[in-house]
């Protein structure tokens, strides 16, 4: 069996500069195989330019769950806010997304697939936005093994690549029948979570399911313009202080 490596990034969030750093450190790399796991837009300043950008590139996506929102025109993206504060930076952030994205946009994210499966010499390969299940599920560190076997086991997967989260890591656990188990999630491209502002992808090269490897790949793009181009939208300056400390 031959080696594959295969590219995941995932919650670009409008951030243009920094998807487009992702992509030229992709191209570095070598990898040919990318696929990109969700949430296009929201709460940056060029959701437009980053649906552009994928779709003239091909680029196989999954429908996120703020895409679904904005491409639906549900209202709301399916968002968990811890604050009120965080409640209306998401409130502004989806009124400013819908504004800026015109019908052909909105109609190509909602066809968007919910996942996408990969089958390689019979390791099962699932790729989804929040959870094998839920769109807009937070599968954090926290959650317990038993609880991801499950869920892998329903799915009938071997490998679970996620994003939503914005943190990226690699977990392996067994699965309920003694199989081994793996969840990849692919942190965030335009709005980290965990502490480090540079842009982030997951390379994962395997032959088997015991000799699967995941590496995270930071990539530095200009955060301090795209901070100022999110003040010049018309979008919370919170948003933009976000962005700097990740």
């Amino acid at each position: 069996m031959t080696m594959r490596r295969i590219a995941l990034f995932s919650d670009i969030h409008g951030n243009l500069p920094a998807l487009d750093a992702v992509l030229a450190d992709v191209r570095t790399s070598g990898i040919e195989e990318a696929y990109c796991l969700g949430d296009l837009v929201g709460y940056g300043p060029d959701p437009a330019g980053v649906v552009d950008r994928i779709r003239s590139l091909g680029i196989p996506t999954i429908r996120g769950n703020y895409d679904d929102g904005v491409g639906n025109r549900r209202g709301e993206c399916g968002c968990y806010y811890a604050t009120e504060q965080a409640r209306a930076d998401g409130a502004a952030s989806y009124a400013f997304t819908d504004a800026a994205l015109n019908d052909a946009d909105h109609e190509w994210l909602a066809a968007l697939p919910d996942d996408i499966r990969l089958d390689v010499d019979g390791l099962r390969v699932l790729l989804a936005h929040g959870s094998p299940r839920k769109i807009n599920e937070y599968l954090l560190l926290d959650r317990p093994e038993w609880q991801l076997a499950r869920l892998a086991d329903e799915a009938k997967a071997d490998v679970v690549c996620i994003g939503h989260i914005h943190i990226p890591y690699h977990r392996t656990l067994t699965g309920g029948d003694g199989r081994i188990v793996h969840y990849i999630s692919s942190g965030s491209v335009g709005k980290p979570k965990d502490g480090d502002p540079r842009a982030c992808w997951v390379e994962f090269a395997f032959e088997t399911v015991c000799a699967l490897q995941a590496v995270v790949h930071p990539v530095g793009f200009d955060v301090a313009a795209v901070a100022r181009a999110v003040v010049a939208a018309g979008l919370p300056p919170t948003l933009a202080r976000a962005l700097e400390t990740a």
